[in-house]
């Protein structure tokens, strides 16, 4: 028996999660919906597959500590952060949305008033609500002028909270904060004792231009930091997610995840580590932003012209996913995605990401495309796309 998605474009509506919209992506024949990596392998990934066989007999033998702290080590090296080399205060996720709902229950267990960056994934408000977390918005701009600026916007906005969640690079936008605005606010929370939450999931995209974890620890700051490798490396979904705090809320934190997860795969953490210290060996560069860097050439140039363009806030994203203003043809997103579905083509419409403000003015008339696919696959949903965007202009 042939499993079908059950999802229904024509049902579309404002409170419909985005991962049920990536999850009839996965079943369509032009899939740009999913974030999740699947680009070819380099030939020396592909080494690292062929000896997988060595790879378990590796991982049997080790500890889970050791585990761990092997794939911490190799994170280390590809993302700059020479600060936790010997840092402790971490656990290791299957998935970045393990590692959220982790720092959501504990929370929903501080009873912490929590502002949330807007837009950003919904799936970040989706299960902090589950957790039963008071949420207020906030604005990505507000945050970006505020640390440019210095005019009080942000701290204003955030007075009353207390945690604040921040996305950096932010998805979809790909905005990404300076050492400088990053440093600002960092200090600002340890003053106000907020505590800071980041989601730097996308952080493989950018230039690893400083060691935040060492800004984190030099303030003082109480903070939960999560890291992943499933947006970067295509891995068939086998994946980890670094859990990171401050070392005063470790035992907090590290309670929750026992109960849960108790321990990751050896195995999968033995793969993971050589994807990274293969990346570290040739450079992001090679390893990850060439093969963005084309496929973000070729969709630019595919829509030119047409009825969609690079939204202004994300015209120098270099992550792995294209943010869009939809000009004219279609009232609003909702009805853009339902058309393209019609033709197998399955992306995200925009106004989910705004969580708090969806369906406002600017809201709806905005799209997310996913880069990260397979050559073959990718191109033939740009044909797809450029034929029918063609067609409608």
């Amino acid at each position: 028996m042939i499993w079908q998605n059950t999802v229904q474009l024509s049902n579309l509506h404002d409170e419909q999660p985005l991962t049920e919209i990536e999850a009839l992506g996965l079943a369509s024949r032009h899939d740009l919906a999913n974030g999740h990596a699947s680009q070819e392998l380099a030939p020396s990934q592909q080494r690292i597959i062929d000896s997988l066989p060595e790879l378990w007999v590796k991982a049997s033998k080790m500890k889970s500590s050791e585990a761990g702290f092997m794939f911490r080590n190799a994170f280390c090296l590809l993302a700059k952060t020479p600060s936790l080399t010997q840092y402790e205060s971490f656990k290791i996720c299957p998935t970045a949305s393990n590692s959220i709902d982790t720092v959501a229950a504990w929370l929903s267990e501080q009873q912490m008033h929590t502002a949330l960056i807007e837009p950003t994934f919904d799936n970040l408000y989706l299960i902090l609500k589950r957790r039963g977390v008071q949420l207020t918005s906030f604005p990505e701009s507000a945050l970006h002028n505020e640390a440019t600026s210095n005019s009080g916007n942000f701290r204003e906005l955030l007075a009353d909270v207390d945690a604040i969640f921040l996305v950096n690079p932010n998805n979809p936008t790909g905005a990404v904060l300076t050492q400088h605005q990053f440093t600002s606010i960092v200090e600002w929370c340890a003053v106000n004792q907020k505590v800071l939450i980041l989601d730097n999931t996308f952080r493989f995209f950018v230039p690893q231009t400083y060691d935040m974890y060492q800004i984190l620890l030099d303030a003082g700051v109480t903070f939960l930091s999560i890291e992943d490798t499933g947006k970067v490396w295509p891995t068939q979904e086998i994946k980890a997610s670094l859990l990171v705090t401050s070392a005063d809320i470790f035992k907090e934190v590290d309670l929750i995840y026992d109960e849960i997860f108790l321990c990751h795969s050896n195995f999968a953490l033995a793969i993971l580590t050589e994807f990274l210290l293969d990346a570290y060996a040739r450079g992001l560069e090679e390893a990850v932003w060439k093969a963005v860097a084309e496929r973000r050439a070729k969709f630019r140039s595919r829509i030119e012209g047409t009825i969609l363009e690079i939204h202004p806030d994300a015209i120098s994203s270099t992550i792995s996913v294209e943010w869009v203003t939809i000009k004219g043809g279609f009232s609003t997103d909702l009805d853009l995605v339902a058309h393209f579905k019609q033709h197998n083509l399955v992306f995200l419409p925009g106004r989910q990401f705004f969580w708090n403000s969806n369906g406002a003015l600017g809201t709806v008339l905005c799209a997310r495309f996913a880069l990260l696919k397979p050559e073959d696959e990718f191109s033939s949903a740009l044909s797809a796309l450029a034929d029918e965007l063609e067609e409608l202009y």
